[in-house]
């Protein structure tokens, strides 16, 4: 029987939870665990007032944990029992949950690389500094680890590995592209972690092109794209995790991320970086060092407070170029998220709803053995098929749109 342990209890968090206790047939016990167990209570209150829990006879329940102290989580993981582990904490505690996981013994799932405290412009590719170092011991435990599987990265690897099982057999460009349609009413926001989400945009962007990473700096490439349903909007190349896997894993002359910003929002992160609240750099403020971002951090709203007032709708996909038997092709594969059905179903915004509906399809095609490879690998090394086939009947349906060549 399976049991299932979610650590973080955030928006993410919380959207998991919501999903998983929907299919807690399969995932069994699930325990709840973070820093602050009162979050986690209020959470597991939603899950149970919006009439989530499919099994009521199945356990819900909470704990508190530091998720960077790998003996308390090791002692959690086996004192619940979990033989799955879905983290969606901070990602500067992926390593420690990491090696929680190896000496419990359970699989493990997370949304994101990586991340050392203050730690920026790491060289290319990501995942060979951290996680990839990681492969040996998976496979001498026969456990299965399943790296970024949110949706950006995750599900967008699943669409790259499909378009080139299924589709285009000789692919020369991959676009990732991530557009934000809705508005929260707020002046300014993250739709995630503030210190990872302005991380991301703060960056040098990273891409790879003609078997090689290529660097430029934040916001010097833009480009105009048409999208389904949410219609024209400016995109801007980003570094993002999902590039340093793919360009391993699926050959391609260019692979390279993409996401939408508004010029209020751009403007607001100039002014913010230019009189250094981005600064990861520790200030003395009366004789206690802060560092600048969190400050900042503490200042902006939650995100996971963003869902009420959210409206509108998200946008992702990969736009991938080749050929297939000699001809040209061009697809657009994608999702489409309402941000006030997530927040119906599950209380969450639709940045929050992506990201938790492919971590449980992981969790579930690992109960159920189609995933369960007994080794660490990214998304697009596993079979798509299984993937694509289950992610709708959680919540997040696809499309592709081809142009005519």
């Amino acid at each position: 029987m399976n049991r299932t342990l979610i650590i973080g209890a955030g928006g993410v968090g919380a959207a998991v939870t919501h999903k998983s206790a929907q299919h807690n047939d399969v995932l069994g016990d699930i325990c709840l665990a973070s820093r602050t167990q009162a979050k986690c209570e209020r959470i597991v209150a939603e899950v149970r007032a919006k009439g989530n829990l499919r099994d009521r006879d199945r356990k819900l329940h909470t704990a508190a944990i530091d998720a960077r102290d790998v003996r308390r989580l090791v002692a959690l993981i086996k004192d619940t029992g979990s033989n799955i582990v879905i983290n969606v904490g901070s990602v500067h505690c992926n390593l420690a949950i990491i090696e929680a996981c190896l000496e419990a013994g359970a699989h493990y799932i997370d949304t994101g690389i990586y991340e050392r405290e203050g730690e920026l412009n790491r060289p290319p590719p990501w995942y060979a500094s951290y996680e990839w170092t990681y492969r040996d011991r998976f496979a001498e435990r026969g456990l299965t680890g399943v790296l970024g599987c949110g949706f950006d990265p995750g599900a967008v690897n699943a669409f790259c590995a499909y378009v080139r099982k299924h589709r285009i057999d000789d692919i020369e460009s991959i676009d990732i592209m991530d557009v934000n349609a809705g508005d929260h009413g707020r002046y300014f926001a993250t739709n995630f972690d503030p210190v990872t989400n302005l991380r991301e945009i703060m960056e040098d962007v990273v891409y790879w092109e003609d078997g090689e990473w290529v660097t430029i700096p934040p916001h010097s490439k833009s480009r105009v794209y048409d999208f389904p349903v949410v219609g024209e909007h400016t995109v801007y190349s980003m570094g993002h995790d999902e590039i340093h896997s793919l360009a391993r894993n699926i050959p391609a002359r260019r692979i390279e991320f993409w996401m939408g910003f508004g010029d209020q929002y751009l403007n607001c992160f100039d002014v913010l970086r230019n009189v250094g609240l981005l600064s990861h750099e520790p200030v003395d403020v009366d004789g206690a060092e802060v560092r600048p971002i969190d400050v900042l951090k503490e200042v902006l709203p939650d995100p996971a407070s963003l869902a009420p007032d959210y409206s509108g709708k998200t946008c992702i996909g990969c736009l991938i170029k080749g050929r297939s038997h000699g001809k040209p092709r061009e697809l657009f594969i994608y999702n489409i998220c309402d941000h006030a059905a997530c927040h119906q179903e599950v209380g969450s915004q639709a940045i929050s709803y992506t990201t938790a509906v492919p971590a449980v399809t992981a969790a579930l095609l690992i109960a159920d053995g189609p995933w369960r490879v007994g080794r660490l690998v990214n998304v697009e090394e596993l079979d798509p098929d299984p993937f694509m086939k289950r992610m709708p009947k959680l919540g997040l349906d696809w499309d592709i749109r081809e142009r005519r060549l």
